[in-house]
């Protein structure tokens, strides 16, 4: 009986249905997130910051973790300014000539023009920026031996949705709140 009703379904919804299939095997992830041995680490500090002196409280290895995050945060802000200013040379360009296009056929309010200037100049910080970042993390991952998180990378999570005005939970948090004005009111304060 379970036959014949799985039979009668499968074959009413589909000509092309050919019955369960297995699934091919998913790709292996090709790049693993590295972690380098002490010796190697040392080594690439070495090579890129010299002798490492020792301070008092502080171990070689964590002098060597604070230098080699200046040293990625300078390339990171070389990386990030020198494609700045290519991509926005490149954008005002394509701007420009989009512009030039356009007013053969028709007159191009200033307000459009400033609007695709900050469009441009927008796209051109985004690249700049990820750039920049994807190179201090190299440079980090280089010179730490493991993963380090960029000082300037924002993370930025969506604001909630305010209350509706008349919902039951919003009255009764606003007669708490007056209450509690009342009292301090009442004590003096």
């Amino acid at each position: 009986m379970k036959k014949f009703i799985a039979k009668k379904i499968i074959t009413g919804v589909s000509k092309k249905f050919k019955g369960v299939q297995k699934i091919p095997a998913q790709k292996a992830p090709s790049r693993f997130t590295k972690v380098l041995s002490d010796t190697q680490v040392r080594a690439n500090q070495r090579k890129v910051l010299g002798d490492i002196p020792e301070a008092m409280g502080l171990s070689s290895r964590s002098i060597g973790d604070l230098a080699s995050d200046s040293v990625a945060q300078i390339t990171g802000n070389k990386k990030f300014f020198n494609t700045l200013k290519i991509d926005l040379k490149r954008s005002r360009h394509r701007t420009a000539t989009g512009i030039k296009s356009i007013r053969k056929f028709k007159p191009v309010s200033k307000l459009s023009i400033k609007s695709a200037k900050n469009k441009g100049a927008i796209k051109s910080y985004t690249r700049a920026n990820a750039e920049g970042i994807m190179t201090e993390r190299k440079t980090a991952e280089f010179l730490k031996g493991r993963f380090s998180q960029s000082s300037f990378s924002m993370k930025t999570k969506a604001a909630k949705k305010p209350l509706r005005a008349g919902t039951k939970l919003k009255r009764e948090g606003d007669r708490i709140i007056d209450y509690q004005k009342k009292l301090m009111k009442d004590m003096g304060f």
